[in-house]
């Protein structure tokens, strides 16, 4: 169970990623969050254990605060500002709508040979023509993240899906057109730089899945 406290140190720390683009070290999050060294490590422990961010293992130190990775992802994201990692495109999304501001996404697709680039411009992206496949299903996602994050790719066209998954040997999972991929970070990430942060339950992540229609078995949670 995550405590007020648990939840406002993840916000603090999601938006301490957003200024400098990356994780302060746990004493300045200490000070900035007027507790321990001690009581940061234990929050952070206490929002892995339920799935409010990602730490290193055998270590505490954040290793993904969504949509911000902490260490080379499949994406990178370069605002105006600065620049980001991003696991897959969704959370290369996230940042730029959580950030509220433009965007140029580099990318790979299929996160193979071909390089890619998606632009959010006046608040849309600017490709809406290719696709985004989520392999891994929902419930699975947090059995391994970063793994589960790996197999979200997008694509040039829907047709190209199911030669992919035989060739790696994963299972088709849900499409996204870009705009609905794009519509679907907004909902979700949007407000993760909003004072205060506080993490989702079941049944508001459910009704955030229904008014995006996904409600196929793949969102099952």
């Amino acid at each position: 169970m995550l405590s007020m406290i648990d939840q406002d140190l993840r916000g603090l720390l999601t938006r301490e990623i957003a200024e400098s683009g990356r994780a302060p070290t746990p004493a300045d999050l200490a000070r900035l969050a007027h507790l321990s060294v001690t009581e940061v490590d234990a929050g952070l422990k206490r929002l892995h254990e339920n799935h409010a961010l990602l730490l290193h293992p055998h270590v505490c130190k954040p290793w993904v605060v969504h949509p911000f990775a902490l260490a080379p992802g499949s994406c990178w994201v370069q605002s105006p500002k600065q620049g980001y990692w991003a696991n897959c495109l969704y959370c290369g999304f996230g940042i730029a709508a959580a950030l509220k501001c433009e965007a140029v996404i580099s990318t790979r697709l299929a996160g193979e040979a071909e390089p890619v680039v998606y632009k959010i411009v006046d608040g849309q992206p600017t490709v809406t023509s290719d696709v985004f496949h989520l392999s891994t299903p929902a419930a699975k996602w947090w059995d391994n993240v970063i793994f589960a994050c790996s197999t979200f790719q997008p694509f040039r066209s829907e047709a190209e899906i199911d030669a992919w998954c035989n060739r790696h040997d994963l299972p088709r999972g849900h499409v996204f057109t870009i705009p609905e991929l794009w519509a679907f970070a907004v909902d979700w990430y949007g407000r993760y730089l909003e004072v205060p942060w506080r993490k989702r339950t079941r049944e508001q992540t459910l009704a955030l899945f229904e008014r995006h229609k996904l409600t196929s078995t793949f969102w099952s949670i």
